[in-house]
């Protein structure tokens, strides 16, 4: 991108531009203003530095696009926080995906909501879904102008599939759980200290026959997977719960204080416990606000470990 910001300057803009007097009457109407939408995004709107600073520097602009579009159709954006100032439910929801506030920036031509959050990001919000168009305010409407691609935030999954390494499911599935655990920690997602063991029919709709939390033990993870492997085992037998024609789940849990967005990533290690054979399945999944920026970056680190054990596995 075109780091001279010629979209910019061309609306008027300039390095140290400050029109605090007008943002400041605009954020005073935008703060008076509180939802009809009943529920927990009700509330109004919450003021914050980078929000603050964002539109003292920009309020005011009609930014033009600057030709057709590089990647995708530029389009031009109006920054003024009174026009997306209703988006109560569209931006709170954003903002609970991302774990970060977000306050009215503006609206695109294309009639799309934009909002600044608490590190400053940029994002549109429209019927397409949502998208994070900068990692500053002038970024992101330089972007929109040049028409550069934004990215945009969506659930990732991903599967893989495990040879056992004995005929037991539950210690097979518990050794890999281990690595899971590893994993999680090792890329700064969070750290397990306990792990679910869940028992669902495999016939009919799936009747969960089992579920149970078990905690991690202060020992080594290789020493915990046959601790927990037994403990488990017991607990199925005391249930009276077999695993032929049923799947075995076991999923690290998130401790209490994990937040979003890394508090949407969720990773399973699941095996049909019919016969001896059937492989292991290690799936991870993470929600759209754990697709960008550093979250984005750890969830993906551990999706490449992930793959990468799966491939070395024999």
């Amino acid at each position: 991108m075109n780091l001279e910001y010629p979209a910019l300057r061309a609306s008027g803009w300039r390095p140290g531009r400050d029109v605090r007097e007008q943002a400041m009457t605009a954020l005073l109407e935008v703060l008076s203003v509180v939802s009809l939408n009943p529920g927990p995004r009700s509330a109004g709107w919450e003021l914050f530095e980078a929000a603050e600073r964002a539109l003292c520097e920009f309020h005011g602009l009609r930014v033009a696009p600057l030709g057709p579009g590089e990647r995708v159709a530029a389009t031009g954006a109006v920054v003024d926080p009174s026009l997306a100032q209703h988006a109560h439910r569209a931006f709170g929801e954003l903002a609970e995906a991302t774990g970060t506030r977000l306050f009215p920036f503006g609206r695109t031509d294309g009639d799309s909501l934009l909002a600044v959050d608490e590190t400053g990001r940029l994002f549109a919000v429209d019927h397409g879904g949502w998208w994070l168009l900068g990692d500053s305010p002038g970024v992101g409407l330089e972007a929109l102008a040049q028409g550069h691609a934004p990215v945009r935030l969506e659930s990732r999954q991903w599967h893989w599939s495990l040879p056992r390494d004995t005929d037991d499911p539950v210690g097979s599935a518990l050794r890999a759980a281990m690595v899971a655990v590893y994993v999680l920690h090792r890329h700064g997602i969070y750290s397990s200290t306990a792990l679910c063991a869940r028992v669902t029919t495999l016939r009919g709709f799936g009747v969960v026959a089992f579920e149970k939390r078990f905690g991690l033990h202060a020992s080594s993870l290789e020493d915990n997977a046959d601790i927990l492997a037994r403990e488990i085992s017991e607990a199925l037998g005391e249930a009276g719960v077999g695993l032929h024609g049923a799947e075995l789940a076991v999923s690290p849990l998130r401790p209490p204080e994990a937040a979003m967005p890394l508090a949407s990533v969720d990773c399973r290690v699941s095996v049909d416990g019919a016969t001896g054979t059937a492989p292991l399945s290690l799936a991870l999944a993470a929600g759209p606000g754990a697709s960008i920026g550093s979250a984005g970056e750890s969830v993906s680190a551990a999706a490449r470990a992930f793959g990468a054990y799966a491939s070395r596995t024999p």
